[in-house]
């Protein structure tokens, strides 16, 4: 029942954050480009293909490789523009997940495996480095996520271009929207590597 509720929380955090994304490209299309929207949207797919799939290695590298595809093509042409930390960090949150599809995947490989005698936990040779790395990619985009906010705020030229922005067309709609993709985003993967973590 505590594995069920966990994968919903995981699955409904990574939609809800595609659909702000998604409608926050549409109020402010200049700040959430296609490669962000398109990125978001591979992750809840992959989530929820992480959830459905149940284990499946044909599904786990399936979600690995779009995962990295997709944060490639996150960052395409975004060099030098104002949106570019954002499309990074939703890229970056596509390897992540692909990086949690494949300590999955060591896992459940390592778990075909015979164990030795006495040993209670199979495959955990493979698990353990993929998941380390899955966690460390969470806590560094967490990182990154937090310090990109702090230094957006602090920067009062760029406070005040978002004043001024909010001010014109009903853009407070779209950053409301921006702020909540990022705590469903975070909300996501937190618990998809607390699932690597704690098969």
């Amino acid at each position: 029942m505590l594995h069920a509720a966990v994968l919903l929380l995981m699955v409904g955090s990574a939609i809800t954050a595609a659909l702000c994304c998604l409608i926050a490209g549409g109020v402010l299309p200049r700040a959430v480009p296609w490669q962000a929207r398109q990125s978001a949207v591979v992750m809840a797919l992959g989530m929820v293909a992480l959830c459905a799939g149940d284990g499946d290695a044909r599904i786990l590298l399936l979600v690995a490789v779009a995962g990295i595809a997709s944060a490639m093509l996150g960052v395409v042409g975004t060099r030098g523009r104002a949106h570019a930390d954002a499309c990074f960090h939703r890229a970056l949150g596509c390897v992540v997940m692909a990086v949690c599809a494949l300590a999955l995947l060591g896992a459940r490989s390592g778990m075909a495996a015979p164990a030795p005698a006495g040993s209670s936990h199979a495959g955990h040779g493979a698990l353990v480095p993929m998941s380390l790395a899955a966690a460390a990619g969470v806590v560094a985009l967490l990182g990154l996520m937090l310090v990109a906010r702090v230094r957006h705020r602090a920067d009062p030229a760029r406070a005040d271009a978002a004043g001024a922005a909010v001010l014109r067309g009903g853009a407070l709609s779209g950053r409301i929207l921006l702020e909540a993709e990022g705590v469903a985003m975070v909300v996501s993967l937190i618990v998809m590597a607390a699932m690597v973590l704690l098969p």
